[in-house]
């Protein structure tokens, strides 16, 4: 799973994310992800994407840093997550 940043000063937003599930090369879910989303947001989905479906790692593909770390927001790990681990 690929978060795409990407920047398009004719588009709006002029920065946006594109959310690619990919297996081999092709999407298994080609209508899971609108074409184009703010960044932010784009994030947060394929987080909740990713959590929901068991995949364990969202590459954030983004070549010219224009969403850098410390502007990501931080999800806190569910209570539940917390219980199972002890468990």
């Amino acid at each position: 799973m690929a978060l795409h940043v990407r920047r398009d000063a004719n588009a709006e937003p002029s920065v946006f994310a594109r959310v690619a599930i990919e297996v081999f090369g092709r999407s298994p879910a080609p209508d899971a992800f609108p074409e184009r989303l703010p960044v932010k947001e784009g994030f947060l989905h394929a987080l909740s994407y990713a959590e929901r479906e068991g995949i364990a790692v969202v590459w954030i593909d983004d070549p010219l840093g224009l969403f850098p770390p410390e502007r990501r927001p931080v999800i806190a790990m569910d209570k539940r997550a917390e219980d199972r681990g002890r468990g």
